[in-house]
């Protein structure tokens, strides 16, 4: 699966449903840097797990990936500092179950995987929580993707080098074959 068609389906199956605090904490300015990352919430292993996990579902291709985006710090900010405390948990909970259900059922942590062995298992993974989000609530694994997703479009690589940014839009015109546009717009 190449990234445009990654793209389009988690596009489809989050069907315009965004997590509440995703769109709280963009809309406070969070955006992924390009800095170096600091953990302050995450333990070591919490760490690799998420840098593993950001690489999986969007990994480096022809443009920087989410991790090269700065993903897996954004990850963590967002948790840490706008989730409330019971989505906090969740969220960290969810990473340790996610790498404990690895461990059980591969005997190998996610990121003792190797990369084919990874996206099987999260591929495995995706399918489970899309199966189960409507009738348990919000699953950990599609926040985790949406997180990642959000913090990679926000991210100036994600806007400049993968979508087409035009700091001042200029005329509009309504409907124009995608073909000639080339990317999906950022602005």
């Amino acid at each position: 699966m190449n990234r445009r068609e990654a793209i389009k389906k988690t596009t489809a199956m989050l069907g315009g449903v965004v997590f509440a605090p995703t769109i709280f904490g963009v809309l406070k300015g969070c955006t992924p840097s390009d800095e170096t990352w600091s953990p302050v919430l995450f333990t070591p292993n919490q760490v690799d797990l998420t840098t593993h996990l950001a690489d999986i579902i969007m990994p480096e291709t022809d443009t920087p990936g989410a991790v090269e985006a700065g993903v897996p710090g954004f990850i963590e900010k967002m948790v840490n500092e706008v989730y409330t405390s019971e989505e906090r948990e969740m969220f960290l909970k969810g990473l340790d179950e996610f790498d404990e259900t690895c461990r059980r059922e591969t005997g190998q942590s996610f990121f003792q995987l190797s990369k084919v062995k990874q996206h099987e298992f999260a591929l495995a993974q995706n399918g489970k929580a899309i199966e189960t989000e409507f009738t348990e609530g919000p699953q950990f694994f599609l926040i985790f993707k949406e997180l990642t997703l959000v913090g990679f479009f926000t991210s100036e690589v994600g806007a400049t080098q993968v979508l087409r940014y035009e700091p001042v839009p200029g005329v509009y015109q309504g409907c124009i074959p995608f073909e000639d546009v080339g990317r999906t717009w950022a602005t």
